[in-house]
């Protein structure tokens, strides 16, 4: 399984690259690449290249644009490994013990998504190759919500309860938006 950390947004309502925010000693996305590195033998960001992310491994958007549908559409297209595990840039307190349930119960699933009272998760979520024809096919009728997806595949929901055997859903799944935020989180 390849970890996928999507870099792609635009960062408006934060004023500036967020991705490059510095969250205590670190960058907000030295933060989640350091949570996930001993998982995965292979960590692609996917999006655009920037000054102050020499060293990692970046593959731009093959259509930029298309949101984390693009992202995603881009990641299991350049993955060597069947299945990858997405997470969103901007999400510092991911919980290594529940990624790694995540991936245990992946088997042959589409897609394996959290859930809990505040929705779902898409971007802490396991996707496999196989779907790369229906993503496709969405996005060639400007469908770019990731839920349509979902909802036309395999997907294996991780319910709240389970969630809260490893972690706090809350902290695990809060990400930076605003200077607030970032505040709010240091």
């Amino acid at each position: 399984m390849t970890g996928i950390v999507l870099i792609g947004g635009r960062s408006r309502r934060f004023g500036t690259d967020k991705v490059m925010a510095r969250m205590g000693e670190k960058k907000l996305i030295e933060r989640v690449t350091d949570i996930i590195a001993p998982l995965f033998s292979e960590i692609i960001l996917i999006g655009h290249v920037r000054e102050g992310l020499e060293g990692f491994h970046i593959v731009e958007d093959l259509t930029p644009g298309q949101g984390p549908m693009g992202g995603i559409r881009t990641a299991l297209s350049v993955s060597k490994t069947p299945h990858c595990f997405v997470f969103a840039a901007d999400m510092p307190n991911l919980s290594r013990a529940f990624i790694e349930y995540m991936i245990s119960v992946a088997d042959d699933h589409d897609a394996v998504v959290p859930i809990w009272s505040k929705g779902r998760e898409p971007l802490h979520a396991v996707y496999h190759r196989r779907i790369l024809p229906k993503i496709e096919e969405l996005l060639g009728r400007r469908v770019f919500r990731i839920f349509d997806l979902l909802s036309a595949i395999d997907t294996l929901i991780v319910e709240e309860e389970t969630i809260r055997r490893f972690t706090d859903p809350a902290l695990t799944f809060a990400n930076i938006n605003t200077m607030e935020d970032l505040r709010k989180a240091t």
